[in-house]
């Protein structure tokens, strides 16, 4: 069997179909990466485009298509995103949960309907176009953007609002804790160091 239907095979940073043409099936629906959808991959918490390691940590990322309408950017690199719950529908019908995503997670996704989420891969410089399928983490350290309000060392975190961020958690389900080892995150989008938590892997 091909390494890549057992690892998914391509770096942080970038996507699945990278700049490729995206087919379309005659069933309407995108051929590549079909097989890829849900697979958990383990990274090194190492920048791949310096080669600078965070941390000794493991970084658990989801490979999930994109079903939104329009492309994310760089600027959407870090937000949290909440997976699509309807297994039998998208492109990757029948693949189960945790394969697809379309909108930023709110509060009310993580602490009333208990969805799953991922963070976008915070090393994102290519636009992730409407059905490619990119690296979400799930479990372990990674960049997340803030709601604007300064997290304190070690704080525990929470989804905020509907702008896919995080905040110091007040009422809501702790998703994270703030490892970046000072007081960080006082301007809304700027990138917070964490440690995702998850008991779905």
């Amino acid at each position: 069997m091909s390494t890549i239907f057992s690892d998914p095979g391509w770096r942080r940073g970038s996507t699945l179909l990278n700049r490729e043409t995206i087919e379309i099936g005659d069933d309407g629906k995108p051929v590549a990466g079909k097989e890829l959808v849900g697979q958990v991959k383990v990274f090194q918490d190492v920048n791949p485009s310096s080669g600078v390691r965070n941390s000794n940590r493991l970084v658990y990322c989801v490979a999930a298509r994109y079903t939104g309408a329009t492309n994310l950017t760089s600027a959407d690199a870090g937000k949290v995103y909440a997976f699509s719950t309807a297994s039998t529908a998208g492109p990757d019908a029948n693949n189960g949960p945790m394969t697809e995503f379309s909108a930023v997670a709110t509060a009310t996704n993580v602490n009333t309907d208990g969805r799953s989420i991922g963070v976008l891969d915070e090393y994102l410089t290519e636009d992730v176009r409407p059905n490619d399928i990119v690296w979400l983490v799930v479990k372990g350290p990674t960049s997340i953007q803030s709601s604007g309000t300064a997290i304190a060392a070690g704080a525990a975190i929470e989804v905020t609002g509907t702008a896919g961020r995080v905040t110091t958690k007040s009422a809501g389900s702790t998703v994270a804790n703030q490892i970046a080892g000072s007081s960080v995150g006082g301007t809304a989008g700027a990138l917070v160091r964490v440690n995702l938590h998850s008991d779905e892997i």
